[in-house]
């Protein structure tokens, strides 16, 4: 594919990311005060000191998304390299995060990460809150900015409706680059995830409700009644509440996060959204100045270790986080075909004053969505020496003494040329493995099967591996795929665990 040769105007990209940050710093504050308050609630305002910003893990983790990005780059960037920032750097262990967590450390890859022992929270907010960084170096490109948000919410939300969540978030903050108009922006994301889902179903009924002439509190007993059977902290209901405040707000700052504030339940995640967004909708000219001035530019964090000397990378200030985004978003777009010449303005004039990038290489549309949604959800990718292999679990990961278990691999050979594979399982002591111990890789040309998530297609050869174990079974036992690459001085390594 060509490249793609646009003109960009600095000064309102720029103004637009700087408030942005602002006003996730914004939202954030005000509404921490009240989260998990059932509603509906009465704020109308600030209830913290002057000069003292909340901190708040919705804009901790983008610091080290960003720092992943400018350590890995665009193109290397995955959702396992992601798993590795999430165990270097971000220390809490409460809900989704501590579930995702413990699985990795097991040695399950994302999406699997996400999914097992995580009925209670894969619906949940933990995704959708922190898009922000996708869409600013994805700026009016809601397909590049899908694709990161989703390598990144499966770390911790696997195939469901958090993911579906961060999706429509990433896609509704890109577009807000390019586009004046709320509802619009909202079609435009609502196009990018599954239209049965519980996210897309919640917002179409925010919308209804708003276009009927409900007053909001009606509005709002319909999200809460729509979604009762999921409860409080959950992601469909909560981004209800974000719609609400950007249409009943009707792009006024203030009016907008205390409509969201007010709904109740995760009310730091709906007002930090809902600045975020109208930041970067309106820029710094939609912010009043008493409620940026009020708690400063300082970033504090709450999420991250910043415990040594190497953890100090993170910025420390929302000037600093829009100086570093705003430089690193050439070499993203670039790295998607995507080459931008940047040219002066004035703030308040379209980002993309000429043709706005069509949709890029290597971006998703909710057809790529719906595909990585709809695999088995026992599932992570491994990648190396130019192969890909996609393990499946056959059911749960879980063994009993003298029981089998069954774990398929589809291997994918983007190599022109054939490899040969020579194998060996090493099992737990007392264990059998059935396997087969050589096969031949062509070229995934030649496969006939159809397009999977992120870009990939599914695997030419269909490798599975059948354990019988024996008396004794562990509580984790990890077990090496060596998978030996004829001709090539490395193996490809294939990490599968086992639960006892």
């Amino acid at each position: 594919m060509k490249i793609q040769y646009v003109v960009m105007n600095q000064a309102a990209y720029s103004d637009k990311v700087y408030a942005c940050w602002m006003g996730k710093n914004i939202g954030g504050t005000m509404g921490t005060p009240f989260e998990n308050k059932p509603g509906p609630l009465s704020v109308t305002g600030y209830t913290t000191p002057k000069g003292e910003p909340l901190p708040n893990d919705d804009l901790d983790l983008q610091l080290v998304w960003l720092r992943a990005m400018e350590e890995v780059g665009p193109t290397q960037l995955n959702p396992n390299r992601l798993a590795w920032y999430w165990m270097r750097y971000i220390y809490p262990d409460w809900n989704e995060y501590g579930i995702a967590k413990n699985n990795l450390k097991m040695g399950f890859l994302p999406p699997m990460s996400g999914e097992l022992n995580n009925r209670a929270w894969h619906h949940s907010n933990g995704a959708w809150i922190r898009s922000e960084i996708w869409a600013c170096l994805s700026p009016g490109c809601p397909h590049i900015a899908v694709k990161y948000a989703l390598m990144d919410a499966c770390v911790d939300h696997g195939l469901a409706e958090g993911t579906v969540a961060e999706i429509f978030t990433a896609a509704l903050e890109s577009v807000a680059f390019v586009e004046t108009d709320i509802r619009a922006a909202l079609d435009r994301a609502l196009s990018f995830i599954p239209a049965e889902s519980r996210v897309a179903s919640t917002i179409r009924l925010v919308m209804e409700k708003y276009d009927g002439g409900c007053e909001w509190e009606e509005t709002r007993r319909a999200v809460v009644e729509f979604n009762a059977d999921w409860g409080a902290f959950q992601a469909p209901g909560n981004l209800g509440y974000v719609v609400m405040g950007l249409l009943y707000g009707e792009g006024d700052f203030l009016r907008s996060l205390l409509y969201a504030i007010n709904c109740g339940d995760d009310t730091d995640c709906t007002a930090a959204t809902v600045g975020a967004f109208l930041g970067i909708l309106k820029g710094s000219a939609g912010i009043p100045k008493e409620l940026s001035e009020y708690i400063g530019d300082r970033i504090l964090t709450m999420s991250i270790d910043r415990s040594a000397d190497w953890a100090k990378v993170f910025p420390e200030t929302c000037a600093e986080l829009w100086e570093r985004v705003t430089r690193l978003m050439p070499t993203v777009l670039r790295a998607h075909r995507i080459a931008p010449a940047m040219v002066g303005g004035e703030a308040n004039e379209a980002v993309f004053p000429g043709k706005i990038p069509e949709a890029p290489a290597g971006g998703l549309c909710q057809h790529t969505v719906e595909t990585f949604m709809a695999q088995p959800p026992y599932s992570y990718t491994v990648e190396d020496h130019g192969l890909m292999a996609d393990v499946h679990y056959e059911g749960e990961p879980y063994i009993r003494p003298g029981g089998q278990l069954t774990v398929t691999v589809d291997l994918r050979n983007p190599q022109y040329d054939p490899q040969w594979l020579e194998i060996k399982v090493h099992a737990p002591a007392g264990w059998t493995a059935d396997y087969q111990k050589s096969l031949c890789l062509l070229h995934q040309s030649s496969c006939s099967t159809g397009p999977r998530g992120l870009g990939h297609t599914t695997g030419c050869t269909s490798w599975s591996v059948t354990f019988t174990a024996g008396d004794t079974v562990e509580a984790v036992n990890r077990i090496p795929v060596v998978m030996e690459i004829k001709g090539y001085p490395m193996p490809l390594l294939i990490p599968l665990t086992v639960l006892g």
